[in-house]
């Protein structure tokens, strides 16, 4: 240890995530063939050890695009929790304030989601700094600090020449990689320091929103397609679906998105909202204001995911300040 620091090369971070694949599932930054994505590591030098941002973010482990939940047989109900010990490596901190915000959600509020506890339960975090932005990241506007996550196990800060230098380890990354890392079960972290300033934010009510907004203007090139959403780190609607395998039956927790036509639409045929302007509405509100009363937290992190994969080149970061542009005309 130098000047109160751990460093760890690549060499030795390789070597400490084959261990680990030997006691666990091990998920990280892996070529797809034509996209980087967080993957399970069947290949250790698949492992791609650099400053891209995958494509996708790690939600998927925690909040899976469809799971079984429930399993009714012979009049019996049983809960189907993962039991699935998990590692996540290379977490950008975007992504891993994005996972923090849905614990918050899935985990604190009234109804408490036993499946993405149990998963978070069994994942073991290890964050990596992002070094620059990329085209369409406005993380700086949303308070993300790019260098440093304390939403994780371990987090390394990529150094030039000297590999990775681990900034933070929370008591439960202490025990678990100690015996990878020297020097580590003694080591005590230097404060860190950062003064977000977080501009892009909606300070409105529901009313004011309706009222005084014209989402009729703002999505008249958005197409309804559900990209955004499903590409978000932080979105989180579902459905449910039942369905007969054999001698049971299954209940199916599946990704659906507030920007379908038919995400409201009630069995009476009554569509509260049939029009794309109030999805697109419910969009910004849920994110910029029902969840900010509701859990203190603002569902984006400026990772741009949304904005490098619309369709027709809708930009939530440009939106959301000209929503509140107009606001302050009013």
């Amino acid at each position: 240890m130098a000047d109160n620091k751990i460093f760890i090369s690549e060499k030795e971070l390789k070597d400490m995530l084959s261990a680990l694949m030997e006691q666990r599932t091990v998920y990280a930054p892996v070529s797809n063939g034509k996209k980087l994505d967080y993957l399970q590591v069947k290949d250790i030098d698949s492992v791609v050890f650099s400053d891209e941002l995958p494509y996708k973010s790690p939600k998927e482990l925690f909040f899976p695009r469809c799971e079984k939940i429930i399993l009714f047989k012979d009049g019996d109900v049983a809960e189907v929790l993962s039991e699935e010990k998990n590692v996540l490596f290379g977490a950008k901190p975007c992504d891993l304030e994005a996972l923090d915000i849905l614990r918050k959600i899935f985990t604190e509020g009234k109804f408490k989601d036993p499946y993405f506890e149990t998963r978070c339960e069994n994942t073991l975090m290890i964050g990596v700094s992002c070094i620059d932005k990329k085209p369409g990241c406005f993380c700086e506007e949303r308070g993300t600090d790019l260098g440093y996550s304390d939403k994780c196990d371990l987090f390394l800060s990529a150094d030039k020449g000297s590999g990775f230098e681990v900034l933070y380890v929370s008591e439960r990354g202490r025990g678990a990689f100690s015996s990878f890392i020297e020097g580590l079960a003694e080591f005590e972290n230097a404060p860190h320091e950062f003064n977000p300033e977080t501009t892009l934010t909606i300070d409105a009510t529901e009313e004011e929103l309706f009222d005084n907004v014209d989402f009729g203007k703002i999505v008249q090139t958005c197409q309804g397609c559900g990209m955004c959403t499903f590409i978000c780190p932080t979105c989180h609607c579902f459905m449910f679906k039942d369905v007969n395998e054999g001698d049971q039956s299954s209940r199916y927790r599946c990704w659906d998105s507030c920007m379908f036509p038919k995400f409201t639409l009630h069995a009476s045929g009554h569509n509260p909202r049939e029009e794309r302007y109030e999805r697109y509405r419910q969009r910004i509100a849920h994110k910029y204001c029902y969840l900010k009363k509701n859990f203190d937290v603002v569902s984006c992190t400026g990772c741009g995911r949304c904005v490098r994969s619309c369709p027709a080149g809708m930009n939530i970061k440009n939106i959301v300040h000209g929503v509140v542009e107009e606001l302050n005309e009013r």
